[in-house]
């Protein structure tokens, strides 16, 4: 190092013994708290100083004082903001050294006080500036300072910057510490906390539920994840995963009786506690709305974010973690089948079908087992079918058990049909959508298999024959399509317009409407496109299923 003016040590001051000590501080497990504070007392009793500081390179460039003993004083995470004339600044752009025993030598283009509310104590003539570096990385800077000039000498200025290096050694050591106990902690792609975590959570919640202030554990699972990665790559689910965390995120910041954590895969899990019993369905709903708003827009087209959702009560559902889980996460299956419903109850799955179904129970069972989308469809359609019935079909006993049937079954021939082209996050390929127009036909063969059903089978496979004549498969037009396949065919495309699928966003009933008015004559029968719009202008359906 450059000479400079010799200045006085303190009586007693030992090179050797201080950077032992220091070494011995900076190799313990303390806090960088702990390790910065003691250190920054520690160094005024073996050498000259007024002030000693630590400042850490910030990602931003705007590094920081974070750690200073000032005249006796000690002040923790001050966050003072190193100006440009700092030589601290310089030292952690460098890397290099910067000490003097006089302000001219250190601070050629004069200095900015650390305090400038308290100017009298910006009278400090020696200072050593060191990096703080571990490995190729700078992440601070050391500095003593002395209100006495010709204070320090090269050997103690070499013994800063060993501190100086043992201190960035320490904090590096630290901060992968931290980072560790993070990623144990905390889910590292969404920041929530980890399942380790919101289990423990969940365990300190159900210790102290009771039946007047329940805990409420809550699990969402995005339905038909592997396929949406499949299709889009796994870099944009994992987007997906974020954006799902960032909404629960803000309930968990707004209340602090809230806790979320990502529990697994595309699994999350909320903890309400202190929750009133009377308030549970709303407390969920608040979140399950939210998380309907979730959209993906992939070119052209926005794609729902579809999202089960299953939730307990404790006590009142079970007490322990292992039983609530279960709960939880059976009766997120339970939603999936109803298309991402909040289930809080196993007696979800007891849905009405309406009509008879004698000798083909275990078709009706496979077809609305197929996926959540067909099943809530098929749902759908058919108690349409009923309620339009009682109000303007005017159908006798036979004739409308026959539209019963074929509302429920008017797409059986799906079961032949990929599950990857049906729950398709996407636009299908033509290929694809070639394939998919054959359920129509598939369905028509598989109930002309049934004794009783061959009416039926004439229905569901003419289904989606078009007025004028433009559908498909027989291109049949006007009334040459039985009458009831017509009137199925418009609460098949009423249903798939108002609902949400795996490949479009479901739009607004008056919509809907408006759709069936326009195509009414070239798509549908166009009388049957008036009584169903009166029915739902004048009749008061209740909402779908």
């Amino acid at each position: 190092m450059k000479d400079h003016l010799v200045g006085r040590r303190p009586e007693g001051g030992n090179d050797r013994l201080l950077l032992a000590q220091a070494a011995s501080l900076l190799s313990t497990d303390l806090s960088l708290g702990e390790l910065f504070e003691r250190l920054t007392t520690m160094l005024p009793t073996s050498i000259d100083s007024a002030v000693v500081f630590i400042a850490l390179a910030q990602p931003d460039g705007n590094h920081t004082i974070e750690y200073i003993y000032d005249h006796g004083e000690i002040r923790r995470y001050p966050h003072i903001e190193l100006t440009e004339r700092s030589r601290a600044r310089a030292v952690i752009g460098s890397g290099e050294v910067i000490w003097g025993n006089r302000r001219d030598v250190w601070a050629p283009q004069g200095t900015y006080p650390i305090n400038p509310d308290r100017p009298w104590t910006d009278d400090t003539h020696s200072a050593i500036f060191v990096p703080m570096r571990a490995g190729g990385t700078l992440l601070g800077c050391l500095s003593v300072q002395s209100v006495h000039e010709d204070a320090y000498t090269n050997q103690e200025v070499e013994t800063i910057a060993a501190i100086g290096h043992y201190l960035g050694v320490a904090v590096q050591n630290q901060r992968m510490y931290q980072a560790l106990q993070r990623t144990a902690e905390y889910d590292p792609l969404t920041g929530l906390a980890s399942h380790s975590r919101i289990s423990r959570e969940l365990d300190r919640a159900l210790a102290d539920a009771t039946s007047t202030q329940p805990v409420i554990a809550i699990t969402f699972d995005v339905v038909n994840f592997a396929q949406f990665n499949e299709l889009y790559g796994y870099a944009e689910g994992d987007e997906v995963l974020r954006w799902i965390a960032e909404i629960l995120r803000e309930f968990e910041i707004a209340d602090d009786t809230i806790s979320v954590g990502r529990f697994g895969g595309d699994i999350f899990m909320v903890i309400m506690r202190d929750g009133a019993s009377d308030l549970v369905s709303h407390r969920v709903a608040r979140v399950v709305t939210k998380l309907n708003e979730l959209a993906y827009v992939a070119r052209d087209q926005t794609l729902p974010i579809t999202i089960a959702c299953g939730y307990a009560i404790a006590p009142l559902d079970a007490g322990a973690r292992a039983d609530v889980v279960a709960l939880c996460e059976h009766r997120t299956r339970l939603s999936r089948k109803r298309g991402g419903m909040a289930v809080g109850t196993d007696e979800i799955d007891a849905y009405t079908i309406h009509g008879s179904f004698d000798g083909i129970e275990p078709i009706v069972e496979s077809l609305l087992d197929r996926d959540p989308f067909t099943r809530v469809h098929l749902l759908q359609v058919n108690t349409m079918a009923k309620l339009w019935s009682e109000h303007n079909l005017d159908l006798d006993h036979a004739t409308l058990a026959k539209l019963l049937q074929a509302s429920l079954l008017h797409d059986v021939g799906k079961l032949l049909i990929a599950d990857r082209m049906l729950s398709k996050p996407g636009r299908l390929s033509p290929a694809e959508y070639e394939a998919v127009m054959r359920h129509a036909e598939y369905g028509r063969h598989v109930l002309m298999q049934h004794a009783g059903y061959h009416e039926v089978a004439e229905i569901v496979g003419a289904h989606h024959e078009r007025w004028d004549g433009n559908g498909y498969p027989g291109r049949l037009a006007g009334e040459e399509i039985h009458p009831l396949a017509r009137a199925i065919s418009i609460l098949d495309a009423f249903s798939a317009m108002v609902a949400d699928r795996p490949y479009h966003r479901g739009i607004t009933e008056d919509a809907a409407l408006a759709e069936l008015q326009r195509f009414a004559g070239t798509q549908f029968d166009p009388v049957l496109v008036d009584r169903f719009v009166a029915w739902r202008e004048e009749g008061n359906p209740p909402p779908l299923v």
